[in-house]
């Protein structure tokens, strides 16, 4: 394994000094830490149950940006096509014009190619994020002004590419940092999906400093073919009475782990995290949460839910920490999983770390399949069993998708669940 692990950082090497960003401190920087790091071994806690012996025997290379002067009307069916609301599109990480909104008004969107002044990471536990923050070419920075109530959605599509070369695998690397400034409103959607039905490997990181008394809905799709591996790392961090909400839903990737980091820093503060999880055939996602409360009066809640179903096999790791002084708090945590698949795995480590007194903390795990007592009702009313095993799997997740408050990324996100059962 540790020759595997060596092969892959010189592999990741060759790709980083060929880059454009070999040349920029801050993404040297990371990559310095990227070599100090390595590559994770099969015996590290952490990643026990993410194997990574695919992705380590791989040879990757960078796509270039080919897809510039795209015309729109190749790509006009791709993604949520009915959304109300802005639209910035990136192909391999680059940004395309022609597929974009022509302005973004009151959202001020500067394409960068460098990582400068981005903050840094909550947890600095995770190589892929180092090699995201190394590799992505052309990162985004986002800011709301103060005093903004922006109804409609900001949505960012990001579309991988496949490589049709016999010994190389694409990877592309996304990064934006969201900036909302005191008084704001703002929902932000990202959605991954892949151009192609060959294999690729997407690195992905989302920064948002979110400052007083502003809200953001932010909403996150990883929907890629099932031989592509993704991983990305979401940080949040939240200023007095401010308001976040996150939902994620995770549905097609080979292999995917995803992080979400959160520091409440304002008194007052809310966040609340929900995410779906849809693994099928032998695909594996490993969902890990991180949240620190720092200040008093702020509150969190967390639901997590998973349908594991054929081979398959579904992770939930979280972490809530309640610091010293963050008195009169209120945090909760649940992950909820439905296990299907005869060969079908869960593992789920909800933790908490309580340094205050004067807080109300819960967190909660179960595992289980169907409820016979309620196939049975469904069955007594003429319903087919197939037919009411569905009905039960697409109400287990309605809790996740009805927490969306846009219709038409609801219906969506409605009509690609069910399709995952047939």
């Amino acid at each position: 394994m540790e020759m595997l692990n060596q092969q892959a950082l010189k592999n990741f090497s060759k790709i980083f000094y060929n880059s454009t960003r070999a040349n920029e401190k801050e993404a040297l920087t990371y990559w310095h830490l990227v070599e100090k790091m390595g590559f994770p071994s099969f015996q590290n806690e952490e990643w026990h149950y993410t194997p990574l012996k695919k992705i380590l025997t791989s040879k990757y290379q960078l796509t270039n940006n080919k897809f510039h002067n795209i015309q729109s009307k190749n790509f006009k069916n791709i993604g949520i096509t009915n959304l109300d609301g802005w639209r910035i599109v990136l192909i391999d990480g680059y940004f395309i014009p022609t597929l974009s909104s022509d302005d973004f008004f009151p959202y001020q969107i500067n394409m960068n190619d460098m990582i400068k002044n981005f903050p840094i990471p909550i947890l600095n536990n995770d190589i892929f994020l180092y090699l995201t923050e190394s590799l992505s070419v052309q990162p985004l920075l986002i800011k709301l002004g103060s005093n903004q109530i922006v109804e409609k959605p900001l949505y960012i599509l990001n579309i991988t590419s496949g490589s049709n070369s016999k010994y190389y695998i694409n990877t592309s690397h996304y990064r934006y940092h969201l900036e909302i400034e005191a008084n704001s409103k703002a929902q932000v959607i990202e959605h991954f999906i892949s151009l192609n039905d060959k294999p690729h490997l997407t690195g992905s990181r989302l920064t948002a400093n979110i400052s007083e008394n502003s809200f953001l809905n932010h909403i996150k799709f990883s929907f890629e073919n099932e031989k592509s591996f993704h991983f990305s790392h979401n940080d949040f961090v939240a200023r007095e009475n401010s308001n976040i909400r996150s939902i994620g839903i995770f549905i097609g990737s080979k292999l995917s782990r995803n992080h979400t980091s959160v520091n409440l820093q304002g008194r007052g503060s809310t966040f609340f995290l929900n995410s779906l999880l849809l693994p099928k055939n032998d695909q594996i996602i490993d969902i890990r949460t991180y949240l620190e409360h720092n200040e008093p009066f702020c509150n969190s809640n967390q639901l997590h839910k998973s349908i594991v179903l054929d081979d398959s096999k579904a992770i939930f790791n979280g972490i809530i920490k309640v610091s010293q002084k963050a008195v009169n708090i209120s945090a909760n945590m649940k992950n909820n999983n439905l296990l299907l698949g005869e060969k079908a795995e869960v593992y789920t480590k909800p933790q908490l770390e309580i340094y205050a007194d004067d807080v109300k903390c819960t967190h909660a795990a179960t595992v289980g399949g169907i409820d016979i007592e309620q196939l049975f009702y469904l069955c007594s009313r003429g319903i087919h069993s197939q037919d009411a095993k569905h009905i039960i799997m697409v109400a287990f997740t309605c809790e996740i998708s009805e927490s969306i408050h846009n219709d038409a990324i609801k219906n969506a996100v409605k009509k690609i669940v069910q399709k995952c059962f047939i």
